[in-house]
């Protein structure tokens, strides 16, 4: 009787593909909201079962499957069912290589089986030699997406990949990787964002070897690239910042530290990427810019001395947002993120930094006079602060590796204005 009544409650908590796609906020039926309202009833009597039934592996598996679909914020889940959710997958908080070839291989790739990666062997989880299918194999890919009928496959994608050891991705790779290049290679950008996510969460427990050896590295590396391109929807500025990110890990955790190799594929990232695709085809789309200029700190600090060769681009387009211009006024948020590089820049680039002290100089002052002039007219908030913190933080930097700007461009700015500026460079000049 508890099997029929577990089976039961399994099959009602499937999730109804009316929240597929666009449907998360658009099209939810009364019928659907009133399943949505007895989820944590389900949930409870399931965890309730959980205590008076030994469960198989199969079994554990479903269960592992069902609760994991309310493991996370959707429209489909409420602060309860999550909860819930949680409380039940406690008990499987070190699932066995056992249990997960159950869950990867029963509940997870058959959502994904009619849907082949072209660029994947099924069978062992290497990248092939050529696409399967030929020239048109990638047009299959996307004609037939049945996986999209099925809401909650990323939640279970998500939970494997936190519950996988280290260990035991030799045995489970053939069964990890498949729906992650589904996610990461798929023509929209929320699934894109959501494979991005599923690679930042695999390169926390793979061993690179794994990764090496079945050219999976390279593989992901290319399709993180395509992510990189996708600068017109309204979740391309996560997109982009999440893919700059588990890009640099990538890099970093598959190639040798100081190597030609590890140094060509982050001067690819800042140079064709960032420079030559994003700051070049999206200078009027302030959230890509952003979430491109938040990403710079950590690739600058990789790339150390590297830095230099981009000083030409990067210097000028840092800049440019400190720089008042008339009727327009550009995001703090974006100021401070630039800033944050610009220093990350001059702690890397010491020696270069004669060369451009007056250009910063001159753009750091102008964004304090004009953040002292708005501050005059009502405007002191905490954001202003925060930015004229930053500007000292980077005045500081430059004095530091340029000494000569303390006797000469600061000295120079307290001849000019000393009641505005001396809190500039107070404690420097």
């Amino acid at each position: 009787m508890s099997e029929k009544k577990l089976q039961q409650i399994l099959r009602s908590l499937q999730i109804p593909s009316d929240y597929a796609q666009k449907s998360e906020t658009t099209g939810i039926t009364s019928q659907v909201e009133i399943w949505k309202a007895k989820t944590s009833c389900l949930l409870r009597d399931l965890f309730e079962l959980m205590r008076e039934k030994e469960l198989s592996i199969a079994e554990q598996a479903d269960v592992v499957a069902a609760a994991a679909s309310f493991d996370a914020h959707n429209s489909w889940t409420s602060p309860e069912s999550r909860a819930l959710a949680t409380e039940i997958l406690a008990d499987f908080s070190e699932p066995n290589l056992l249990l997960m070839f159950q869950i990867l291989e029963k509940n997870v790739n058959p959502l994904f089986r009619s849907n082949l990666h072209p660029s994947l062997n099924p069978s062992t989880g290497r990248k092939t030699d050529r696409p399967a299918g030929g020239p048109m194999g990638t047009h299959d890919f996307y004609e037939t997406q049945a996986w999209k009928k099925y809401p909650a496959a990323a939640n279970l994608v998500f939970w494997c990949l936190r519950h996988i050891q280290s260990q035991d991705y030799d045995r489970l790779w053939y069964l990890v990787i498949p729906p992650i290049m589904t996610f990461l290679d798929d023509w929209q950008v929320p699934y894109k964002l959501k494979g991005v996510q599923m690679v930042e969460d695999l390169l926390q427990h793979v061993p690179r070897e794994v990764l090496k050896r079945t050219g999976v590295d390279g593989l992901i590396l290319t399709s993180l690239n395509t992510c990189l391109a996708q600068l017109d929807d309204t979740e391309s500025p996560q997109l982009i910042q999440t893919a700059i990110s588990v890009s640099l890990s990538l890099s970093l955790l598959t190639t040798t530290p100081g190597s030609s190799m590890q140094f060509d594929q982050l001067c690819a990232l800042l140079g064709e990427r960032i420079i030559g695709a994003i700051w070049l085809y999206s200078y009027d789309k302030l959230g890509v810019v952003q979430a491109s200029v938040d990403s710079l700190p950590p690739l600058l600090n990789a790339l150390g001395l590297g830095c230099c060769r981009y000083l030409k681009a990067l210097i000028p387009q840092l800049l440019h947002p400190l720089l008042p211009v008339s009727f327009t006024s550009h995001p703090v948020e974006l100021q401070i993120s630039s800033l944050r590089a610009l220093t990350m820049i001059i702690h890397e680039c010491p020696y270069r930094m004669s060369q451009w002290k007056g250009t910063i100089i001159d753009s750091i002052s102008r964004c304090w006079v004009h953040s002292r002039d708005t501050q005059s007219v009502g405007d002191s908030s905490r954001r202003d602060s925060k930015l004229e913190e930053h500007l000292r933080s980077s005045c500081e930097a430059l004095a530091k590796v340029c000494p000569s700007i303390i006797e000469e461009e600061l000295r120079r700015l307290l001849v000019i204005d000393h009641d505005m500026f001396q809190e500039l460079v107070a404690g420097i000049a």
